[in-house]
């Protein structure tokens, strides 16, 4: 079990890995790969925040309402893990870079609720991992990630 989830991070962090010219025209409405209700239309600056959220570090760490809140798995033994609260704070924060969605490794989910939350939901297609990211619009009217849930095992 940990080697999936050593497996997905690496995988999840390879783009990172590569050169900065090197960028991603996939947005969340372009990719194959995500499902979203027809109900639920992004938000039109969602896209566009996205795109610079994973393009640009200075501007993903000031949209992060730090510290920020969510999940990570803690290794109790070799054969068991367990979800903990977390709080992320920015000395620690590894960069998020764009993921390819049409490889067909990872599907993602998008749920919009209303014009001011947008919950991410990736997962690894060839394991049962995932992952959460929910963004809000804040007070200001700029997007901000207020959550983030790590790569934890999912439920089947």
């Amino acid at each position: 079990m940990f080697r999936h989830i050593l497996l997905f991070v690496v995988l999840f962090n390879l783009p990172a890995c590569r050169g900065k010219q090197q960028t991603s025209s996939n947005t969340p409405e372009q990719t194959d790969q995500t499902t979203q209700s027809q109900s639920d239309q992004l938000p039109a600056d969602f896209n566009e925040f996205y795109k610079k959220f994973h393009a640009d570090s200075l501007f993903q760490m000031a949209h992060i309402s730090w510290p920020l809140q969510g999940l990570t798995a803690v290794q109790l033994d070799s054969n068991r893990q367990e979800k903990q609260a977390i709080y992320w704070e920015k000395d620690k924060w590894r960069l998020h870079r764009p993921v390819n969605f049409n490889s067909g490794e990872f599907k993602r989910k998008l749920q919009v609720l209303g014009d001011e939350l947008v919950v991410e939901q990736i997962s690894y297609v060839a394991a049962n991992f995932g992952l959460e990211r929910r963004f809000v619009r804040n007070s200001q009217g700029e997007w901000e990630l207020i959550y983030y849930s790590d790569m934890l095992e999912t439920a089947k």
